[in-house]
Formats: C-alpha cells, structure tokens, sequence
C-alpha cells in the first residue's frame, strides 16, 4: 500500500469522524431546540401557576377575612349565648330558691292540715263520746225512774207475798216429807231394776264391727256386771254413747282402748275413771231430784 492510500484511508477516516461529529451536533441542536420549546412551554406554565398561585393566595386572603369575620361573629354570637345562659342560670338558680322556699312553705301547710285533721278527728271522737255519754246518763236516768217505780211496786206485792209464802211453806214441808218416802222407794226399785239388769243384760254385737264384737265380750263376761251401770250405745264402727260422753273406741294388740282427750284409757280405766261422772250427771239430770230440791228452796 502507498503512501497516498493511507493517507487517503486517514482522511475517510477524519472525515468519517466529522460526519459523526456533524451528527451529533445537529442532534444535539435538535435536542436543544426541543429544549428550548419545552423550557418555553414551562416559562409560559410557571407564569400560569404565578398567575394561579397569586388568584390562590388573593383568594385565600379573602376567605380568611371572611374566615375572621364569620369567627368574629361566631364569638359575638358566642358571647352573647353565654350571657344569656348565665341570665337563664341565675333565673334557674332564683326559681330553685323560689321552689325551695314555696316546698318548705307547703310543707308547713300540710303539717299545719294534719294537725288540724287530728285536732278535728279528736273533737269528732269527743263529740260522738259526749253524744254517747248524754244518751247513756238519760237511759240511766229512764232507768233510775223505773225501778224506783217497780221497786215501789215490788214493795207492795212481797208484803202481799210474804203471808203466801209462810202458808205454802207448810204445805211444801208435807209435800217434802212424802217426796223423801217416795226417793227412798225410788231408790230402793232403782236397785232392785240394775240388780235385774246384770242378770239378764246380754249386749249382742254387730257381727261385722270387730270393735264391737270384742266390746260385747268384755260387757257379757265382766265379772261384776252391778258397775257396768252405764250403757255403751253404738253409733257407727268405734264411735260409742258412754251416758252424755261421745267415745272412740279401737282394738289395738286384743285389747279394747278408748280414746280421750289427746291420749287413750285402756276400758278399765275408763269405767273406774267416767262411770261416777255419768251416774252423778245421770242423778242431777232425775226430775224427782230436781223437784225437791225445788221445794226444799
């Protein structure tokens, strides 16, 4: 290869180089040129956001005058709230004194009203005691008249009386004296009809009522048949008439008990303890007895 060939090589490549150089640059014009616009178009939208930023910044300006007026009013208004509500406390405060003083006044009132409806309860209550007194002290007065008469009255029929009774006194001795003669008699047949009565008497049971079947037993084999004067009369299943005594009669172990009061009597004890009571109930109730003592009176 020549000289020339290289040099010619060196300059295609110089050359080459520049075109290279020449291609940059104009990209980077372009790229500047692009710069350039893009650095006008943000002049121009900063000079809006300027523009909007003092529209923004006016704008907020007038709002916080606004802001600060309707505060202003706010607190005015807030003022003038809190004044009224204190003149509504201080006439609250006032009406509870009032309240308060008008409570202890009615209460002063209804106490003062029990003590006169007591006070008017009690003049009632002497009123009526009074009333009551007047009429009880007239009918004792009524009465008093009364018997002052009756007694008067009484006076003149025991003296007419008295020579009556001396005349009947006689006559109630004679009778007395053939009315003891006729007990005597009395007596005497009484014993003769139970000594009768223990020898014949047979009770005769009820064959279904085991009760009675076991008191018929103990009645017709007792040994001494002149103290079974009481009769035992059979109502329904244990329940019995001893005399004027209403019993109740059980079978308990085979033996025969009688229920009085709150325990039981075994039938012994029961004869030895009712049979006097009865025979002397029996006795006081004898129409006979009765009519002398009457005439012994």
């Amino acid at each position: 290869m020549t000289e020339k060939d290289v040099e010619t090589d060196h300059l295609k490549t110089v050359v080459l180089a520049l075109n290279q150089k020449i291609q940059i640059t104009n990209d980077i014009q372009t790229d500047l040129d692009n710069k350039s616009g893009m650095f006008e178009d943000s002049e121009q939208a900063r000079a809006g956001l300027q523009q909007q930023l003092r529209d923004y910044v006016a704008k907020s300006e007038e709002d916080s005058r606004r802001n600060k007026q309707f505060q202003d009013q706010l607190m005015s208004e807030k003022a003038q709230q809190e004044r009224v509500i204190e003149e509504q406390r201080q006439e609250l405060s006032e009406r509870d004194a009032t309240i308060r003083s008008l409570e202890s006044i009615n209460l002063q009132y209804k106490n003062e009203v029990l003590r006169l409806e007591q006070e008017l309860k009690v003049r009632i209550d002497i009123e009526i005691q009074l009333k009551a007194a007047n009429e009880e002290i007239a009918r004792l007065v009524a009465q008093k008249d009364k018997l002052k008469k009756d007694l008067d009255t009484a006076s003149d029929y025991l003296i007419e009386q008295d020579e009556k009774v001396y005349k009947s006194n006689q006559t109630s001795l004679e009778l007395l004296k053939n009315l003891k003669e006729a007990e005597i008699e009395i007596d005497t047949l009484k014993e003769y009809i139970v000594e009768l009565k223990s020898r014949v008497a047979v009770y005769i049971p009820i064959k279904e009522d085991n009760v009675d079947s076991r008191l018929a037993e103990y009645i017709n084999n007792y040994p001494d048949r002149s103290r079974l004067k009481i009769m035992f009369m059979r109502e329904s299943e244990g329940i019995y008439q001893f005399g004027t005594k209403k019993i109740y009669v059980r079978v308990e172990k085979g033996k025969i008990i009688i229920r009085v009061g709150g325990g039981y009597l075994s039938i012994d004890e029961f004869l030895d303890i009712y049979t006097p009571m009865e025979l002397e109930k029996l006795e006081r109730k004898d129409p006979l007895r009765k009519f002398s003592e009457k005439v012994a009176v």
